[in-house]
């Protein structure tokens, strides 16, 4: 089934773990709950309030299984020189908003009506610590490589924006680029000035 799947998909089919697709599920749904959750305390409409029970609850589920598969992940996933404790961290503040979204979905089941204001608040909690560790699963990713399969570049054949950049360094290129701004010629109303 899954090298079906590859072949209709090949992105899929080259992930390590499927953690990434998950994750923004709850991300997306607890927080449209918050939005819907403001909305409905200041409309005071019933609709939407029950809108943003319904995101609660989708989002939790979705936090169950970035849980679980963020467990799964991380078994499998090198994470060494310094990227287990950012690893760490990227887990229990998922451990905390998935805890945060229990609670809340218990609470609202049993006491929809009740406490708005303070489930709202408990709602920006969660998503700002949502966000934390988001921030880290995002360093994980674009900064050491985690669960991401290196693309070969040859050898001194490197492009950037669009224009080559052999044997240059990022700072000599931004050098180079800001030359060419400050010593060019700039079109402003249809009009060339020289600087």
């Amino acid at each position: 089934m899954l090298e079906l799947i590859s072949k209709i998909m090949p992105g899929i089919g080259e992930m390590t773990n499927f953690h990434p697709m998950i994750v923004h599920f709850p991300i997306a749904l607890l927080n449209a709950y918050v939005v819907m959750e403001l909305l409905g305390l200041l409309l005071k409409k019933e609709s939407i309030k029950i809108t943003a029970s319904w995101m609660l609850y989708l989002g939790t589920l979705g936090a169950a299984g970035a849980v679980l598969l963020g467990f799964y992940a991380a078994s499998g996933a090198p994470h060494g020189g310094g990227v287990h404790s950012i690893m760490t961290r990227h887990r229990n503040l998922g451990l905390i908003v998935f805890g945060f979204s229990i609670v809340l979905s218990l609470f609202r089941l049993l006491a929809i009506n009740r406490a708005r204001t303070v489930q709202l608040i408990a709602g920006v909690i969660m998503i700002v610590v949502m966000a934390f560790g988001a921030d880290l699963g995002g360093l994980m990713v674009y900064k050491y490589g985690v669960a991401v399969k290196a693309v070969p570049q040859p050898e001194g054949h490197e492009h950037s924006g669009g224009g080559h950049t052999q044997g240059k360094t990022k700072h000599e290129e931004k050098d180079e680029f800001a030359d060419i701004v400050l010593e060019g010629e700039q079109i402003d109303d249809g009009h060339a000035h020289q600087h």
